[in-house]
């Protein structure tokens, strides 16, 4: 059997999307044995991990803090943070880890949840992780939302989609509630920001069919193109490119979804150069080609 590696850039970010354009969210069922090693290499990534140990024990190391998780524990990791794990004692361990991006609960950038809780949380250096035990009616509470996520993600009735994000909103509403010291309110939004922040986001939708130029953009907002690379990252998380990207493959799927079109005239049609960049762009979000997105879909 092939063994598994997580595969990273040489600053180990993570290179896999998680989730789709679509759905941003995802459930893993992962077997360490089945790792290089048996164990998952330092690694990080922009979206928020939930860890739920369903056998043996393991070690997760985060920055400078050990942590010993046995069956039926869990663990939060926050965005950006590096995280390894490795089985304690040669025990046999099998992990549920549900990987959110944060956009899947928030909205959009500079949404009141996005800028109240999910801006002063995400990334927050007060905040690497979260043990989460159980040993309370309340912790069991938080165990119980992750427990039914996983179903519902595998079993996938009508609407599932709907009542993960509903339990998963659930979660953090505990998680933010716990934390309030550290996470606070959030700061006052910036009048001034967020509205150059909607005239940036305003300009990409009306144009993601053409050639964006940067230099354009900036000067929507009377900023230099790496002053406002630097704002647009601060405000969203997400490079230009990468919200572009994202954008583009999301206005592409009901075009694909109607089926008369060609993958080239679809690329065309969003602002993609060519049909092989749209495909690459596509896989990297939908974990599959067009055509293999229509079948899933039909």
């Amino acid at each position: 059997m092939e063994q598994r590696t997580i595969k990273v850039d040489h600053e180990l970010k993570e290179l896999c999307t998680h989730g789709t354009a679509a759905f941003p969210m995802t459930v893993n069922h992962d077997d360490l044995l089945c790792f290089q090693g048996s164990c998952m290499a330092c690694h990080w990534h922009e979206d928020i991990e939930i860890i739920v140990v369903r056998r043996g024990t393991v070690r997760y190391q985060i920055y400078q803090q050990s942590l010993v998780l046995t069956k039926g524990q869990a663990l939060l990791v926050n965005s950006n943070v590096p995280h390894s794990a490795v089985p304690v004692d040669n025990s046999h361990v099998l992990l549920c880890t549900i990987i959110i991006q944060p956009e899947f609960l928030y909205g959009f950038p500079g949404s009141d949840m996005e800028r109240k809780y999910f801006r002063p949380f995400c990334g927050n250096s007060r905040i690497p992780c979260i043990l989460l035990e159980g040993k309370d009616e309340e912790g069991q509470e938080k165990l119980e939302l992750l427990r039914r996520v996983e179903t519902y993600f595998q079993e996938r009735p009508f609407g599932f989609e709907l009542k993960i994000q509903s339990l998963l909103l659930d979660f953090f509403f505990r998680i933010f509630s716990d934390n309030q010291e550290k996470v606070g309110r959030g700061t006052a939004a910036d009048g001034e920001k967020l509205r150059r922040l909607q005239i940036l986001l305003d300009y990409l939708h009306a144009h993601y069919g053409e050639t964006v130029s940067l230099q354009d953009l900036a000067a929507q907002v009377h900023l230099g193109r790496e002053s406002c690379s630097r704002f647009f990252k601060e405000m969203t998380g997400k490079t230009i490119t990468r919200y572009l990207e994202d954008y583009r493959i999301g206005q592409s799927l009901p075009l694909l979804l109607a089926g008369n079109l060609t993958v080239a005239q679809i690329a065309e049609l969003t602002g993609f150069s060519s049909a092989s960049r749209y495909a690459r762009a596509f896989r990297e979000r939908m974990g599959g080609n067009p055509k293999e997105y229509l079948l899933h879909k039909s």
